[in-house]
């Protein structure tokens, strides 16, 4: 089994070291192999949204920075874990080019979810389990929730929770979170 923790190197902090450490002792307490992954402020450009994915190199972003690499080691994980700085109730400008340029990952087409929203067609038959670990001192309720509220909206099979300070709350929302490849649309 492998997890995937990706971590902005733009927000290191001492809290963000004790929190890298938690999730990977968790994990490898669990027979895991974990991989890390920081990201630095030139290490990934913005999503264009030039679809090129789809038509040229479907299942690949045609810009070469180090994404493909992201995107591979994601789709051969059994979890991935975003440990996210909380920026006005979003991800840092790292984090967000990490998660929009996910797009190679998804077909073109568009379903229906049961709440009418839509959301692009899955690729592939399952995914990693996604663990979105936000963190920040100070969060408000509202910045939490808008948190929440993006990274639910767009995908089904996540789970999202914040650094309150308690590790063992974060390690009960740990065991809660899938720790295993999930079937079906993101």
């Amino acid at each position: 089994m492998q997890a995937y923790l990706i971590t902005d190197g733009e927000f290191e902090t001492p809290r963000q070291a004790e929190l890298k450490e938690l999730i990977k002792g968790y994990y490898t307490a669990r027979g895991f192999f974990i991989i890390e992954k920081t990201l630095q402020r030139d290490d990934l450009a913005f999503c264009r949204g030039c679809f090129d994915c789809w038509v040229k190199t479907p299942g690949e972003c045609i810009m070469r920075d180090g994404i493909v690499e992201i995107n591979r080691t994601c789709m051969t994980s059994d979890v991935v874990v975003y440990l996210c700085p909380v920026v006005f109730g979003q991800f840092s400008a790292n984090m967000k080019y990490a998660i929009d340029r996910w797009l190679p990952n998804m077909l073109p087409y568009f379903i229906t979810r049961d709440d009418g929203s839509t959301m692009h067609s899955p690729r592939y038959a399952d995914y990693p389990a996604q663990i979105f670990l936000g963190y920040g001192e100070h969060l408000s309720q509202a910045a939490m929730h808008l948190f929440t509220d993006i990274n639910k909206k767009h995908r089904s099979n996540v789970a999202v929770f914040f650094d309150q300070g308690d590790d063992a709350e974060i390690c009960e929302s740990l065991g809660k979170s899938p720790m295993s490849r999930t079937g079906g649309a993101l």
